[in-house]
């Protein structure tokens, strides 16, 4: 087993909660997700999922350089 498994596990949440933090997801149309699944061995959606990322800040904040 990987000595590292424990370590993302604690880690995923934060950085998914980061993603989610910093950037708007919107569908086109904002028309609501297709959650349905295709057939096969592992569960992938029917239709893709496309969605718009925009920065929730302006771009100033996102800069490094002062």
């Amino acid at each position: 087993m990987c000595p590292g498994l424990s370590f993302a596990l604690q880690n995923l949440s934060l950085i998914l909660a980061n993603v989610l933090h910093w950037f708007e997801f919107e569908t086109s149309l904002d028309e609501a997700v297709d959650m349905r699944e295709a057939p096969g061995l592992t569960s992938s959606k029917a239709t893709p999922l496309e969605v718009y990322v925009t920065p929730r800040l302006p771009a100033f904040v996102y800069n490094s350089s002062n």
